[in-house]
């Protein structure tokens, strides 16, 4: 794979936020570190000066110039390392604060970004995984570069004195190019296989986690899974190692060629020195020399194929992390239209969709079209359709998790993607079927649906009450301020009901909310149970002097008959719309699905 023209450029930048990111984490410990490194790189030089004039002086048996050669050869050893073990303990520590920051930074991007795109397209699924995998190399960027400087300095120094020696010995670089391109030649291989095997890498830990999961446990001993969970993993695991293989032997070809250029230039150079000797236009101290700095060119080229190969995977992993900060920047300036309304709306208001049509990114066909419905403020209105016919998706524009791909969204008279994204959320609340199981303390888990009210008298109480988690704390042995979740000593591990019980508490938060989402979240309650929750929260919207727009999934028709607005979505469109009573009589798809979801309680 050769560099295109951006590529270059990638590298520059993935260089640059290494550097910058590291006078962020630390300025003292980073201008240090790449002060001192070219300073150990060079006492290495010294050693071979030194013993170069020892030989010399100890031939000659000028013993005043020996002890001198000496005591230069100790000093450069001992500063070697002195300061090589100073410079590690600042690096060392720089790393571990460079990682911090990155890790921090990544949370800002990951949880900043408006979108769900980079956690449900399987492209982006793909590079985030790249991310994960190698975000631990980030720390030790800043290293990488730091060493390679090291050894570049230390190889310029080492060539000036073997030029001292014999002026052909400066070509010694030129075998040592081989080396450097199939080093590069190797990396590229290796990056391409990593990315080709990215989405069975991410079956396959896909697999393993699902087989480590205390949630899946059951079924997998029920149904007898284990094994064929085993030979699936593995038969991903051999589809990847087989790619990563091919690419890491190759490399390993491509090395050992290299370095079979560069041993035959150093033994070339080292004849050069005994020719020189023989025909008395040297010493025996340039040939000690020769092979003293010999010896250090071939660490040095050695240390730099490695260094620029834990370079390659740094900036290769630093690039993974430009393409999402990439990603949020676009992001951010695609929902938001150029001086959007940055207040709430306020509750009480209409909600129109005007022919919204929506496609996932990499999808060839749309998943809704031309959905077009008028909310009165108020409303409850419940989404009804088979699986796959469009729900979620229109909940997930509605939360602006995506945007339409054509219409619009509008409340009280104005285009949704005009609000600022932040100010449009802070309007709404919702709870999912496939809510998150936060494993905080009960007051922080319920809270977080408000923060700015997390902390007031009353709040988190008061949403347990409006959420049927009324009696939750006195279940608990340290009442709201209990630890949530097994992942913690001392922790307690909810039922699946009181854990639905945290999840509307925590969407009660929010008192006066423009837009109120119930997608399934009660699925696993019983009918009866699902029916008195949902009654509940109809109830107090509709007694609201600003009631918000309820938008209500559900599969069970004891609960969506309540709705003043029923749609019926089939295909991603609008199929038909009306009452429970008015679509019964139409003897349309809502009476079919009634009958057929009925009938089991008749």
């Amino acid at each position: 794979m050769r560099d295109t023209p951006r590529e270059p450029r990638a590298r520059s930048r993935a260089a640059a936020l290494l550097i910058t990111t590291a006078f962020r984490a630390d300025a003292r410990r980073a201008l240090l570190v790449l002060v001192l490194a070219p300073v150990v790189g060079g006492c290495g030089v010294l050693s071979g000066l030194a013993i170069r004039e020892a030989t010399d002086a100890a031939l000659r048996q000028d013993i005043r110039a020996a002890l001198t050669a000496a005591a230069l050869l100790v000093a450069a050893v001992v500063t070697t390392y002195s300061a090589g073990a100073f410079v590690s303990g600042l690096r060392i520590h720089l790393q571990q604060h460079v990682g911090l920051l990155l890790d921090r930074r990544l949370m800002e991007l990951t949880g900043g970004i408006p979108t769900l795109t980079h956690h449900e397209h399987p492209d982006y699924l793909d590079r985030m995984e790249l991310l994960r995998t190698h975000r631990g190399e980030l720390g030790g960027a800043f290293g990488a570069l730091v060493e390679n400087l090291r050894a570049l300095f230390g190889l310029g120094t080492t060539l000036a004195l073997l030029g001292t020696v014999h002026p052909a010995l400066l070509a010694l670089p030129l075998f040592a190019l081989p080396t450097v391109f199939a080093a590069h030649r190797g990396n590229v291989l290796v990056g391409r296989a990593e990315r080709d095997t990215a989405e069975p890498d991410r079956l396959r830990r896909t697999l393993l986690e699902l087989s480590c999961s205390p949630a899946a446990a059951r079924e997998i001993r029920v149904y007898g899974l284990a094994d064929e969970l085993t030979r699936r993993h593995d038969a991903l695991q051999d589809t990847v190692r087989r790619g990563r293989d091919r690419a890491d032997t190759s490399a390993a070809l491509w090395s050992g060629g290299g370095w079979l250029v560069f041993a035959t230039g150093y033994l070339g150079g080292v004849l050069l020195a005994l020719v020189a000797v023989a025909r008395g236009d040297g010493t025996p101290g340039d040939v000690v020399l020769t092979l003293v700095l010999g010896a250090q060119l071939l660490g040095s080229v050695s240390g730099l194929v490695a260094l620029g190969s834990w370079l390659q995977h740094a900036l290769r992993a630093a690039g993974h992390f430009l393409w999402l900060t990439d990603h949020a920047a676009r992001a951010e300036h695609t929902p938001t239209a150029p001086g959007a309304d940055l207040a709430a709306p306020a509750p009480g208001a209409e909600l129109v969709l005007d022919r919204v049509s929506f496609t996932y990114p990499g999808a060839r066909r749309p998943v809704l079209h031309d959905v077009s419905l008028r909310v009165p403020a108020g409303t409850v209105l419940a989404l009804v359709g088979e699986n796959g016919a469009g729900k979620t998706t229109l909940v997930k524009l509605l939360c602006r998790l995506y945007e339409p791909t054509s219409g619009t969204i509008s409340y009280a008279g104005e285009n949704i993607a005009d609000l600022d994204v932040h100010a449009w959320r802070t309007a709404l609340t919702a709870c999912f079927q496939d809510f998150q199981r936060f494993e905080l303390t009960l007051r922080t888990a319920v809270g977080i649906g408000d923060l700015p009210r997390a902390e007031l008298p009353g709040a988190v109480t008061d949403a347990l009450a409006r959420g049927g988690g009324a009696g939750l704390p006195g279940q608990l042995p340290h009442g709201l301020d209990t630890q949530l979740g097994p992942s913690f000593p001392g922790g307690v591990d909810l039922s699946t009901g009181q854990w639905q019980q945290t999840a509307m508490s925590r969407t009660t938060m929010r008192e006066r909310p423009a837009l109120l989402i119930l997608d399934e979240p009660a699925a696993s309650l019983d009918a009866a149970a699902e029916h008195e929750l949902f009654a509940r929260y109809t109830a107090a919207s509709r007694a609201s002097a600003t009631p918000p727009v309820t938008v209500l999934v559900s599969h069970r028709f004891a609960t969506v008959r309540t709705a003043d607005l029923i749609v019926v979505l089939d295909g991603g469109r609008v199929h038909e719309t009306g009452g429970h009573a008015e679509l019964l009589a139409r003897g349309g798809l809502y009476a079919e699905l009634y009958r057929l979801g009925t009938r089991g309680n008749a």
